[in-house]
């Protein structure tokens, strides 16, 4: 469940731009592509959310929930928690974690095969997405592949065939599906509009 705490922040967020129009608010850097249609659908809920001051908690949670179902695609529930794929591509690794840490989360972390297993799953049943950000990175020392958010090492890697390459300096942990969802070294900066990063939530 999203925080009290956070949904004052972003409460807060929303609202200074109330006056904004779709140039002013959209400020990514992702490359160019036709989002418009996403784009109207956040300044939609950006003005429901700045038209009355008294939105009770439940309301803004309401709203919320709707700007994550804009953002993400259906979710997997699992173990409690929940995760969540994302309908947009991420810049950078940080800009894929910011987005996770502003829902309450995190990058999703596979701690077990069993988790790891429903992740699979997870990505290779979601249509329109082939590779999968997830938490993992040796950008720090090559071959030592730790999590972004504790700085531990991860306790489980599954690779695909002749992974991991670190062709072009590889330094994040992802997901593909041509590899049947088995784990794969990517750059961390942007490499494709197609690609996904996957979040890990609180239920």
């Amino acid at each position: 469940m999203v925080s009290i705490r956070l949904l004052v922040m972003l409460w807060g967020l929303q609202c200074i731009s109330c006056n904004a129009d779709s140039d002013s608010l959209w400020t990514s850097k992702l490359p160019e592509q036709d989002l418009q249609s996403f784009i109207d659908s956040l300044i939609q809920q950006q003005k429901k959310l700045c038209t009355n001051e008294k939105n009770s908690v439940k309301a803004l949670k309401n709203q919320v929930e709707n700007v994550t179902n804009l953002l993400f695609y259906p979710p997997l529930i699992y173990n409690n928690k929940k995760y969540v794929i994302s309908k947009v591509p991420y810049q950078s690794s940080e800009e894929a974690m910011t987005y996770c840490t502003a829902f309450g989360g995190y990058l999703a972390e596979v701690n077990d095969q069993n988790e790891y297993r429903a992740l699979q799953n997870f990505v290779l049943n979601t249509p329109e997405v082939d590779v999968v950000l997830v938490a993992g990175s040796d950008a720090k020392q090559e071959g030592i592949w730790l999590y972004q958010r504790t700085g531990k090492p991860l306790s489980f890697l599954d690779w695909g065939p002749g992974q991991p390459d670190n062709l072009g300096d590889e330094d994040c942990l992802n997901m593909w599906k041509k590899f049947g969802g088995k784990m794969n070294d990517l750059p961390c900066g942007f490499r494709s509009s197609q690609d996904r990063f996957l979040c890990e939530l609180p239920k």
